[in-house]
């Protein structure tokens, strides 16, 4: 694969999306589960920032941020702004 391209989180809202989960195994999807789990944990208690990788179905981006909330399969990036679960390929704390 590729190296993400680094995107800033602001610009993140405005990308669209392709339908479908990058992740082909249940266990890459528990994983991606528990980080972010992980992740949203950091972000709220100890506003501590994650790389999150994720693939719109065009290109493959990287945003340096804190991950506010997970819910209904989206998690959601100050602003309100959010990203599909299914799309995101990695968390890296």
């Amino acid at each position: 694969m590729n190296q993400p391209l680094n995107i800033s989180r602001d610009k993140v809202s405005s990308l669209s999306y392709v339908e479908g989960d990058v992740m082909n195994t249940v266990k890459d999807i528990q994983r991606r589960s528990e980080a972010i789990h992980k992740a949203t944990y950091l972000g709220n208690l100890k506003h501590q920032k994650v790389y999150i990788q994720f693939n719109t179905g065009s290109f493959f981006y990287q945003v340096h941020t804190t991950i506010w909330l997970h819910y209904n399969n989206n998690i959601y990036l100050k602003g309100n702004i959010k990203v599909p679960v299914e799309r995101i390929l990695g968390i890296h704390f």
